[in-house]
């Protein structure tokens, strides 16, 4: 008896490495600066979307997924060029990334809102985009923030250089996700009423964006199995704990 328990152990070991061996490794793509939601703590990835992916793909057998942060655009140029397989967490804009086929189940929603120095905010903009025109507005470069195009538009890698950019008076205004740039003034310590919120400009998902130019024979089937894991994750009350649990409400 105890040599077949331990030939049923060894067996076990066996099978259990070959599962893990067989594996597919798979790279997803996130950016590196988007408190709370995705960024490097030291060299190591962390924040809502990042324990949220963290979690779904640890519940999707066949996959060893791992999460690499890099800057937004080069995110999206690595899923635009087929050298990335997925990046995290664009929002739907089919005709403007038409080399993202398919988007995933939406994740979570975001919303973006403008914030401004106070004297820009001296009379109420509550209208977007038609009250800030004669602003320059700061956006995370790469970003595709709603009727960009009509307004005076300045490039930056970070929530904290828009932030500082206000404070110093080179931008009226930042736009960016509202839970985000908060986030981001209370770990900058910006005193009350320097940055005021403006308006919401939208309320937007974020997604898992798949290269339409991958050839992976496993696509189909990992878009399939991350569906439906988010899909009971969202219904069983799992992301939105994990989204609560992170921001400690």
């Amino acid at each position: 008896m105890k040599k077949i328990a331990g030939l049923i152990f060894v067996l076990s070991v066996l099978l259990c490495a070959q599962l893990a061996f067989s594996a597919e490794k798979v790279t997803v793509y996130g950016e590196n600066a988007y408190v709370p939601y995705a960024f490097l703590d030291g060299n190591t990835p962390d924040g809502i979307y990042v324990r949220i992916l963290q979690k779904a793909f640890s519940k999707m057998d066949g996959y060893d997924v791992t999460i690499e942060l890099v800057p937004w655009k080069r995110a999206l140029n690595l899923v635009e060029t087929g050298r990335g397989f997925a990046c995290f967490a664009p929002y739907y804009r089919p005709k403007q990334r038409p080399w993202i086929e398919p988007w995933s189940e939406p994740i979570i929603k975001e919303g973006f809102a403008a914030y401004c120095r106070k004297e820009a905010l001296a009379s109420p903009r509550p209208n977007w985009p038609a009250d800030y025109k004669d602003l320059e507005i700061g956006i995370i470069s790469g970003y595709a923030v709603p009727n960009k195009e009509e307004l005076k538009i300045q490039e930056s890698d970070t929530n904290e250089v828009n932030l500082k950019k206000i404070l110093t008076g080179r931008i009226d205004c930042f736009v960016n996700d509202d839970a985000s740039v908060r986030y981001s003034m209370k770990q900058m310590k910006i005193p009350e009423g320097q940055v005021l919120k403006g308006t919401q400009v939208s309320n937007e998902n974020g997604y898992l964006g798949f290269s339409k130019a991958s050839t992976e024979p496993y696509k189909d089937d990992f878009v399939k199995k991350f569906n439906a894991v988010i899909t009971e994750m969202k219904s069983n009350g799992e992301i939105d704990k994990i989204v609560s649990d992170y921001l400690g409400n």
